[in-house]
């Protein structure tokens, strides 16, 4: 496992068949979160609730693969290949759920690297998913035009880490109890 002067990450077929489960759940919870996000639009304060109740579903993928495989990278793959079944199931999305996946993938590995690949626990899930909300609100405007003032915007952005982090604290929890 360990070369000359780098450490190389392993993978065993386990964490593979892993991954392939987690890509093919997330991509079910992501394609099932559309219909969430469309209905919590009618609720009072809309703009805010479909966010607050859809977004940490979409970012659940990174935060269950970390906490199940426990490997540097795992997040990042978890998200990204949850995303591409996502793609390949017909949403409203369409190829960007694939470019939302990868960004959103790469921020909650994040967490996993600020504790060194160490903690895998409720909080590291919570901040995992917290973490994937700016560069989803960034493409969210970027990619569909959602400009709101600064104000709104910010809200948006506290929505979506405070549904990131609630579900990622549900994710790993979930791994932990399947661990």
């Amino acid at each position: 496992m360990v070369s000359s002067s780098r450490t190389r990450i392993m993978y065993t077929g386990i964490d593979y068949t892993l991954l392939g489960v987690v890509a093919i759940v997330s991509g079910l919870i992501f394609w099932g979160t559309w219909t969430v996000y469309k209905y919590a639009s009618f609720l009072p304060f809309g703009l805010y609730m479909s966010r607050l109740l859809s977004y940490g579903l979409w970012f659940i993928g990174a935060p269950l693969a970390a906490s199940l495989i426990r490997k540097p990278g795992s997040a990042f793959l978890g998200e990204t290949l949850g995303a591409l079944v996502e793609t390949i199931l017909p949403t409203a999305g369409g190829f960007t759920n694939l470019i939302y996946g990868v960004s959103q993938g790469a921020a909650s590995e994040i967490a996993y690297l600020l504790f060194r690949y160490k903690r895998y626990d409720m909080l590291t899930g919570a901040l995992a998913g917290a973490l994937a909300a700016p560069p989803c609100i960034a493409l969210d405007i970027l990619l569909f035009r959602e400009i709101f003032p600064i104000p709104v915007t910010m809200m948006l952005l506290a929505a979506a880490a405070a549904s990131g982090a609630i579900y990622g604290a549900i994710a790993a929890k979930v791994a932990q109890t399947l661990r």
